[in-house]
């Protein structure tokens, strides 16, 4: 199916992240893994650090009101331009201001997305505020990738499935190789240089019988 960009507007929102290219890689990502997606006949999508929440209210029109959707993020600011957004594409997103989805329930998400801070920055860089945290990543850029990552076991159902957008310098086989010691497959979706950065979209789920 064909995922147009939603519609969104950030004029009250200074310190939220304009959809860039790396939005809409992650767009054509879910957009030709769609067929994937519906087969999993998912009730709870949650996107981590929803940002203006084009990613999230993209969903609803792959799945419409058959499911639950969430967005979360650290920045207030973000989670009520994603509420805009919400109402200008008439679709239904709850968000909520939180570190990645540490109030949730263990288990029950059946898709995860996140497109999270990746460059490779200072590890002071991260604690900065507004627009500055939407892309300081730390150390090989990572630091909040990571955490997610880790804590993938605690978070997807049994058949949940998790989109991280990457950079070619988050040093991606450790990533592959960290997960595959979690019990899980990695498989990219699909990857795309800009000027100045090579991104990937992986997906990952759960090893069978694990």
């Amino acid at each position: 199916m064909n995922l147009s960009t939603p519609i969104y507007s950030l004029e009250q929102f200074p310190e939220v992240y304009e959809p860039r290219e790396d939005t809409f890689l992650f767009l054509d990502a879910l957009e030709s893994d769609s067929l994937f997606l519906k087969s999993l006949q998912p009730t709870v999508i949650a996107e981590i650090g929803t940002g203006s929440g084009v990613i999230i209210s993209a969903m609803f029109q792959m799945f419409g009101t058959s499911c639950a959707y969430f967005g979360t993020d650290v920045n207030n600011q973000c989670c009520l331009a994603a509420q805009l957004t919400s109402k200008l594409n008439k679709s239904t997103v709850e968000t909520m201001t939180m570190d990645l989805l540490t109030n949730f329930k263990n288990n029950i998400c059946d898709i995860v997305l996140f497109n999270p801070p990746y460059v490779v920055t200072e590890q002071e860089e991260i604690c900065g505020n507004g627009l500055n945290r939407s892309w300081a990543g730390g150390s090989d850029g990572r630091e909040i990738t990571d955490k997610l990552l880790n804590n993938l076991p605690n978070i997807l159902s049994e058949k949940g499935v998790c989109y991280v957008v990457l950079l070619k310098e988050n040093r991606l086989e450790d990533i592959v190789k960290n997960m595959e010691r979690l019990g899980f497959n990695s498989q990219i979706v699909l990857e795309r240089k800009i000027p100045g950065e090579h991104l990937f979209v992986y997906k990952f789920f759960k090893k069978v019988g694990v």
